[in-house]
């Protein structure tokens, strides 16, 4: 199937790509032309296993569970440079494809990292950021350090020649602004904003580490897509949202049709569709190819932190949630595996809704069991 081009599909107002954007992108060669993968996004719910944990088979064996999304962390894939533990992997790929799941793949990298990544950074005299991670002293690489851009890019390629011709794996993560886990997160109070910039952070340096970083996965996996979570950086950059932006476009531009750009925090309290003013507009504007993560699970989460802290039902909370990310037209959320296990009314819910199979509704479903359908044909 022949996708259009990301670029039409953007729908930036103008002001969004400015002289600045336009000659960041031609002097970095960003416009190329790419021929997309020939298969359509995934749609559904994906059950979202903890890293180097097992799927369970009652998750594999459920009709309302669309697919999969697998983590490892990279210190246990390649504890030794250039020497690859592929067991865990292989084993949950085999499985997953056995029982007919298309597979989200993720590497954690940034706070997994092997010791050896942080070592030979510090023995090329590497510039490291510190900060306050919820009260625990955090120490990183800089997030444009050659040395880290280069062993990460080195493990990506390796990811890529042993998974992309298999048929399972049909998206792959991808990561460059992550100061804590894959997701984005660039520490940005006053006092971070300051310490980066004197670590010699500039927005260019941080658009390059993600250009180095999508064109390398994209490279190593042409055979999938991939996806992005997006967040804002603060007053780091000419406006909030300026890097993930930017670097949505400039990959699009370069890999059409294959980029998914998706937010990880979804919860009740997010702004409704289009989230005008907020992140939230860069998932609306990037549509049809969008997804999502739920931000925590709800089943026996005494903070309610998908409720902002006020105490619900778990059900009511995940159903709303859903909602949400049906406002926004994602294909696809990751909802954690213990909701899967524990809430079977809303997964079959939350499948029925992604799927085009049923409007979404504030009414909650029969206890253990899904929605009927309305009659609905999927959306294409």
């Amino acid at each position: 199937m022949k996708m259009k081009s990301d670029l039409a599909q953007l729908r930036y107002p103008a002001r969004w790509l400015d002289a600045r954007s336009l000659r960041l992108l031609l002097l970095a060669g960003f416009f190329t032309l790419v021929l997309p993968v020939d298969a359509q996004v995934p749609r559904g719910v994906f059950s979202l296993s903890p890293s180097g944990a097992t799927c369970r088979e009652s998750v594999l064996s459920n009709p309302n569970v669309d697919g999969v999304s697998i983590r490892q962390d990279w210190k246990d894939l390649e504890p030794t440079e250039g020497i690859y533990n592929w067991t865990f992997l292989d084993s949950e790929v085999a499985r997953i494809k056995a029982a007919g799941k298309p597979i989200l793949l993720r590497i954690n990298t940034q706070a997994s990292k092997p010791a050896w990544v942080t070592e030979a950074i510090k023995q090329a005299g590497g510039t490291f950021f510190t900060f306050n991670d919820n009260g625990i002293q955090t120490v990183i690489p800089v997030l444009w350090d050659p040395i880290f851009l280069s062993k990460k890019k080195a493990m990506i390629a390796a990811l890529g020649a042993h998974f992309t011709a298999n048929t399972a794996i049909k998206i792959v993560w991808v990561s460059f602004a992550n100061a804590t886990s894959e997701d984005w997160n660039v520490p940005h109070t006053p006092s971070e904003v300051t310490a980066w910039k004197a670590a010699g952070y500039t927005t260019e340096k941080l658009l390059d580490a993600g250009k180095q970083l999508i064109d390398a996965t994209m490279t190593a996996f042409p055979n999938q897509y991939l996806t992005i979570a997006v967040a804002g950086n603060g007053d780091l950059d000419p406006d909030s949202d300026y890097v993930p932006r930017n670097a949505v476009l400039a990959a699009r531009a370069s890999w059409s049709g294959r980029l998914i750009v998706q937010k990880n925090n979804l919860a009740t309290f997010n702004p409704p569709a289009p989230g005008t003013g907020t992140v939230f507009q860069l998932v609306w504007d990037s549509r049809p190819t969008v997804g999502g993560q739920m931000l925590f699970n709800c089943f026996s989460d005494k903070s309610y932190r998908m409720n902002n802290g006020v105490a619900g039902d778990p059900a009511a909370i995940l159903h709303k949630s859903v909602n949400i990310c049906a406002g926004y037209e994602m294909n696809f959320v990751e909802i954690y595996q213990i909701d899967v296990l524990n809430l079977p009314a809303e997964i079959g819910y939350a499948h029925q809704v992604l799927l085009g199979l049923t409007p979404p509704t504030d009414t909650l479903p029969p206890s253990g069991a899904p929605r009927a359908p309305t009659g609905l044909k999927p959306a294409p």
